[in-house]
């Protein structure tokens, strides 16, 4: 009698993958978790599931398995996709690749190098078709932008276990489309913010951030192991971090001298190792804002979600105070980009919403910091959920 053929849980919950057990990847939270009555069921490794809850009835078939390379076997049609590929290829080539580019000497890689390497690496086409796809839905009304959001969603889904194995396997051939990709779902997980409203779900950018931050450890792999493999002139190939003469305003010096001080006030347990590491990511938050004084574009904030250790990720994750407070200063810095990139619109204000609505003041100090960032975004509490809804007709 023939075995019946095993099915990997690609997606499971983080309670089934440190259990490794398989996951029915249907929360949160999963039959699993429900048994073992669980607190804490997310899903990190992929978007959150209240924004994949129409994945599994999507038109678009599965992919082709993917090679131990990260790469896929020849090119094989979608289908029924519920939007035609030509048309989001058509608006990445022509709209859609400008908000990536951080100089003129990036148009050509966007826009013609950028799509070259899509052919051979699906994880990245995957990547570019669901970006120009949330594009897209920004400028349609119902019931036409649902439509394209689900798309793109799709879309992102398909393409981050491919782009897990790319990432765990570089090599000289894959690394540009690997270093590419990373900005694209970066861009992607900061585009959510805008489509919660179609699901009738709250954000959970925290969640999104993660996923981000993970993600991007590839690019900070690319530039410790491999950067003389790098022939795409992306964000002058890692040379973002070299010194910088700007000079910060008042009053942004100000806060992050405050934050400083209390990472040297509130050191756990006398963990010299996550205060070093706090000290670390802080010191890179403050380059990124001067930086972000001298350039108005994408790369300084950006760059700082690929340079911060693991370890801060891991307090992002298990929601500690400190490194929370460290993110909503960062969202400050994204939230410099609304009107400016649309994948940045309003990503910046749903995030620090969603970490100040979890922070709780200990002392002055902290009082200070929290006060500073709810300064900058004029939001706390109650406001978030105006932030998180697209005002257009037909989201609401």
């Amino acid at each position: 009698m023939p075995r019946k053929p095993h099915t990997k849980s690609r997606y499971g919950c983080d309670h089934c993958r440190r259990r490794r057990v398989k996951c029915d990847e249907q929360g949160p939270p999963c039959t699993n978790c429900i048994t073992r009555q669980l607190d804490g069921c997310t899903y990190s490794r992929i978007l959150p599931a209240y924004l994949l809850n129409t994945h599994r009835a999507s038109p678009i078939s599965p992919g082709p398995l993917v090679k131990q390379n990260g790469n896929v076997p020849p090119w094989s049609p979608l289908t029924a996709p519920a939007v035609d590929e030509l048309e989001l290829m058509h608006q990445f080539a022509t709209e859609t690749y400008l908000s990536l580019c951080v100089s003129e000497s990036e148009k050509v890689t966007w826009q013609k190098l950028v799509p070259r390497l899509a052919l051979k690496h699906r994880y990245l086409m995957h990547g570019i078709l669901s970006l120009a796809s949330l594009h897209l839905a920004t400028t349609l009304e119902a019931p036409q932008a649902p439509v394209y959001v689900d798309t793109g969603l799709e879309y992102h889904s398909r393409s981050l276990e491919p782009f897990r194995v790319a990432i765990d396997n570089l090599t000289p051939e894959n690394c540009d489309a690997v270093f590419a990709e990373s900005v694209v779902t970066t861009a992607i997980n900061l585009s959510l913010a805008q489509f919660t409203a179609v699901h009738g779900n709250e954000s959970r950018m925290t969640e999104n951030m993660v996923t981000a931050f993970e993600l991007l450890q590839g690019v900070k792999k690319i530039l410790k192991i491999g950067k003389s493999w790098i022939r795409l002139e992306l964000f002058s190939k890692g040379d973002f971090w070299k010194d910088t003469s700007a000079e910060l305003d008042e009053d942004t010096l100000s806060a992050l001298n405050r934050l400083s001080f209390l990472n040297e006030q509130t050191r756990p347990d006398r963990d010299e190792i996550q205060h070093g590491i706090n000290r670390d990511v802080i010191d890179h938050l403050r380059h990124c804002f001067m930086k972000f004084s001298r350039s108005e574009d994408p790369a300084p904030v950006l760059a700082w979600l690929g340079a911060v250790d693991n370890g801060f990720v891991h307090g992002i994750r298990r929601k500690s105070p400190f490194p929370l407070l460290i993110l909503a200063y960062w969202g400050v810095l994204l939230s410099k980009l609304d009107g400016k990139c649309w994948w940045a619109q309003n990503a910046g204000k749903a995030l620090v919403s969603e970490i100040l609505d979890s922070l709780a003041c200990k002392d002055q100090l902290w009082e200070g910091c929290v006060g500073w960032v709810r300064q900058k975004m004029a939001v706390h509490g109650a406001q978030a959920n105006e932030i998180y809804s697209l005002e257009k007709p037909g989201y609401n």
